[in-house]
């Protein structure tokens, strides 16, 4: 957040997760592909790294990630951050809590529908390594998440390189496709 003196103030700080390296190496074909990959660990941090947020209903701060190397299936998280948060901690601060705990592959996007739900982007099931390293991309999918009963449900799958989502004035759920190829970005209405 920027205060009125333009300085940057941290509201949260995301940790961190051990998760698996299943996915990158069934990407690569392991275990013939590549020896660097193949001989990573089954396990090994990666970084969260936050690429959307949107403000909920409740005030605060919604915001989603996607993990770092090794890009990991189903383990992207979605925290809730105050909005009067100051350097949380996420995960400890009671500033910063956990909602989703995974579920999701490489959220690019989230926001919040005229139902009060939460939609979430993923980039692709794949994993972002499956769009950006391997250019073998499966398809995103868009849920809608009920965030009080922690219920989602897939409102579209299959969706060519997803990057962005958001509903128009009359509740039309828009998204962007295809979006990290020149030439071929399209927005669309998702029915």
């Amino acid at each position: 957040r920027v205060d009125r003196q333009g300085n940057v103030e941290v509201l949260a700080v995301f940790p961190d997760e051990l998760v698996s390296t299943a996915n990158i190496k069934e990407l690569v074909g392991c275990p013939a592909g590549p020896p660097d990959i193949c001989g990573l660990p089954e396990l090994m941090p990666a970084q969260a790294v936050p690429t959307s947020v949107a403000i909920g209903p409740d005030g605060y701060y919604y915001v989603g990630e996607l993990k770092g190397f090794p890009a990991p299936a189903e383990e992207s998280r979605i925290w809730k951050v105050a909005p009067n948060a100051s350097s949380a901690e996420c995960g400890s601060s009671p500033d910063c809590v956990l909602v989703f705990d995974g579920g999701f592959t490489s959220i690019i996007d989230l926001t919040f529908g005229p139902d009060g739900s939460l939609y979430v982007a993923e980039l692709d099931e794949a994993s972002w390594a499956a769009v950006e390293i391997l250019q073998a991309p499966t398809g995103g999918t868009i849920n809608a998440c009920d965030v009080a009963t922690l219920i989602c449900g897939e409102v579209a799958a299959g969706i060519p390189i997803l990057t962005a989502i958001t509903f128009g004035k009359d509740g039309t759920l828009w998204a962007t496709r295809n979006a990290l190829i020149p030439g071929q970005a399209e927005v669309f209405e998702v029915s």
